[in-house]
């Protein structure tokens, strides 16, 4: 196993009723959202992180690893959002001149942009309950049980089945290309890149068409047919669920308060 299963199937709450679980992560994030608070956004990464090594079993050093890896993306997407372009005469908290304007940070744009990196940090953070506490697999029945539509279930199973294809294949062809100085240099990297993706891509589809095959001939009508497992009951993560969600609307009135 590979990514967040390794986590999600070793998780202390891997037999827990996963819509409880579901419940919480979508009422954490609606509330980040809207609310709109920074440190609504602070508390939640805490209360998420408190509750995915408390009640997850999981090792603060992995959760806060997985909080690193969307580090990069989220810097990313809010640059442009804290470095704008102004008048020459514009207050600004730090800027350099070119030509006519005056680029850097100013007070609105360092504001907006922290609400909106702390956001999604907090988003990130509620996904991150599900997805190392609850397997692929039992999402899927609970997005069932909810009355999603079963194509839209079994389009996501299928996609996440050949996210780790695509990888098992990846990792072979880089491997075979590394052992053959394949990436000694700048322009063999490039060129072993894009041979490793027009490969890819093709096995990919090979890959697509056996399978479709495969599941016609086991008489495949539309509907993919799993198990129903047995779960324990959800009433200590919906509590969690409650407490989280008075510890936020407590922590925004107060943030109101403090700035009226």
């Amino acid at each position: 196993m590979i990514g967040t299963d390794k986590y999600s199937y070793a998780s202390a709450l891997r037999r827990v009723q996963p819509q409880s679980k579901l419940l919480l992560t979508m009422v954490s994030i609606v509330l980040c959202l809207t609310l709109d608070s920074v440190a609504v956004s602070l508390l939640t990464v805490v209360l998420m992180a408190a509750v995915i090594c408390c009640m997850g079993k999981i090792a603060l050093r992995d959760f806060v690893h997985m909080m690193i890896l969307p580090m990069d993306f989220l810097l990313l997407a809010t640059i442009t959002i804290f470095i704008g372009r102004f008048e020459p005469d514009a207050p600004q908290v730090l800027g350099i001149v070119i030509g006519a304007h005056r680029y850097g940070i100013s007070s609105a744009s360092a504001v907006m942009g922290a609400h909106i990196f702390l956001r999604s940090l907090a988003a990130i953070a509620s996904v991150y309950f599900l997805v190392l506490n609850t397997p692929m697999t039992d999402i899927s029945w609970a997005l069932g049980r909810l009355h999603v539509p079963p194509l839209f279930i079994q389009l996501m199973e299928l996609i996440y089945r050949f996210v780790f294809v695509l990888y098992e294949a990846m990792h072979r062809i880089r491997t075979a290309q590394a052992s053959r100085l394949g990436y000694h240099g700048l322009a063999r990297s490039y060129r072993s890149t894009g041979t490793l993706v027009a490969v890819l891509f093709a096995r990919a589809y090979h890959k697509s068409n056996r399978i479709s095959c495969a599941l016609e001939s086991r008489g495949y009508t539309g509907n993919l047919q799993t198990l129903e497992q047995e779960y324990e009951s959800g009433a200590r993560v919906r509590y969690a669920c409650i407490g989280i969600t008075a510890l936020q609307m407590l922590c925004f009135a107060a943030e109101r308060l403090v700035c009226a």
